[in-house]
């Protein structure tokens, strides 16, 4: 089926969801993606985690597995904003450290 602009429907094909890496800002199938969440260790306290089946509970922040996506997103503090974690807290990114390192 087509719509006003000739495009095909997603209904029609294979359809996977695309989101933005917060790392270059391009957009991406979310497949091709990694997502990190937020869990909160403390009260003022948080852990960024590898949410590797995609089903962990709370927002999420997608990454291309690139080391330079992944060191963007934290320098630019792209990937705090993306969680939506408060500026006055402890946040641990360091799961997010080794990935970058692994695939460096």
């Amino acid at each position: 089926m087509e719509g006003r602009s000739g495009a095909v429907s997603t209904s029609q094909v294979g359809h996977s969801p695309v989101r933005t890496c917060v790392g270059c800002r391009t957009r991406c199938e979310q497949t091709a993606l990694l997502r990190f969440v937020a869990r909160q260790d403390a009260p003022a306290r948080w852990r960024v985690v590898l949410d590797v089946r995609r089903r962990l509970p709370g927002r999420g922040a997608y990454v291309h597995p690139a080391p330079e996506c992944v060191e963007s997103a934290i320098t630019r503090r792209a990937l705090l904003r993306a969680l939506r974690l408060p500026a006055s807290g402890e946040v641990d990114l360091g799961d997010v450290r080794r990935h970058a390192q692994q695939h460096g």
